[in-house]
């Protein structure tokens, strides 16, 4: 095999069917200068990996558990000029590596180029909004907009599979091993307050399954809090920082309430009113302060209103 453009890195750690479309999608691409590296963990890969003979595929068996962990693995035999990291289950659209190839050739100082993804059933049905839509971007900037850390903190999501330049991923300390679904998140972060040139190039060149399990949504919820609180650390500029903290906040607020639903609908009202008086601690709402005062003084009317409504929908 010739020397890779790009080193593709994933971890498998569950049934073998998602990374055949995987592999298909990465084998499907405009740019034929790549190499897959296949971290597997449940030891299901290897008839998967076999079924190709390609070359261009590399598989090896974890050394660690934990995704984080997996694709450092796959960073350290990574022989490409560029990284990009795919979940098994997701996938890159056949231009991915063409499109983003091209800017970061035709640009040498920029050192990422991050894509939008659109969201896709087993059935093959596509999402209506992108990630970067659904993350509340609204208005692209362009790729001749380096992003800044401010704007990033403020809600210019970045997608986890982009195209990333082998030495800036490097001096990025690759993924943290702590934080389940968001080590992308952070790695970008370490970059921007490190001064590195990451650009969007808006087009849905990635694939993400939909929809998402609960436990991966729970693990995201835990470990957002934990990156925000290190992203506050990063930088001395007070408005970055307050910025930040202010997310966490929120963060802190929506995951409190969500929890408060779940208690609810389980017909568990002390669950219930300790995590709204956790989300009041965080943000006074008009909303939690009621159904805080209605836990506390008749949670069985509160049920009874609840069991009402229910049975009005349903009709």
């Amino acid at each position: 095999m010739t020397q890779p453009v790009f080193s593709i890195l994933t971890v498998v750690d569950g049934p073998e069917w998602p990374l055949i479309d995987l592999i298909d999608s990465v084998r499907d691409q405009t740019f034929p200068e790549w190499e897959l590296i296949v971290i597997d963990e449940s030891g299901v890969a290897q008839p998967v990996v076999d079924k190709y003979e390609d070359d261009r595929i590399r598989l090896a068996r974890s050394e660690t558990r934990g995704f984080g962990a997996g694709i450092n693995q796959a960073a350290a035999a990574a022989t490409g000029e560029i990284y990009t990291v795919v979940r098994a289950n997701h996938k890159l659209m056949p231009t991915f590596c063409a499109r983003t190839h091209e800017l970061l050739r035709a640009h040498p100082g920029v050192d990422v180029v991050a894509v939008d993804a659109v969201g896709f059933t087993d059935a093959g049905e596509t999402s209506s909004t992108t990630f970067r839509g659904e993350g509340g971007v609204t208005v692209e900037p362009g790729v001749d907009h380096s992003v800044t850390l401010a704007e990033f903190v403020a809600g210019s999501v970045l997608y986890y599979s982009a195209a990333i330049r082998a030495a800036a991923w490097q001096a990025g300390g690759g993924y943290d091993t702590d934080v389940p679904t968001v080590e992308g998140l952070l790695l970008f972060a370490r970059m921007l307050a490190q001064g590195n040139d990451i650009r969007v190039l808006p087009e849905a060149l990635a694939g993400y399954r939909v929809p998402e399990d609960p436990a991966v949504f729970q693990a995201y919820q835990d470990s957002v809090q934990s990156a925000f609180t290190r992203i506050a650390d990063l930088t001395p500029d007070p408005a970055v920082r307050s910025t930040a903290l202010t997310k966490l906040s929120e963060i802190r607020f929506h995951q409190a309430m969500g929890r408060a639903r779940e208690a609810l609908s389980a017909s568990d009202a002390k669950t219930a009113r300790d995590q709204v008086r956790r989300a009041l601690r965080e943000r006074f709402s008009v909303k939690p302060a009621i159904i805080y005062t209605a836990l506390t003084v008749a949670p069985g009317g509160l049920k009874l209103a609840q069991s009402a409504k229910q049975r009005l929908r349903s009709r």
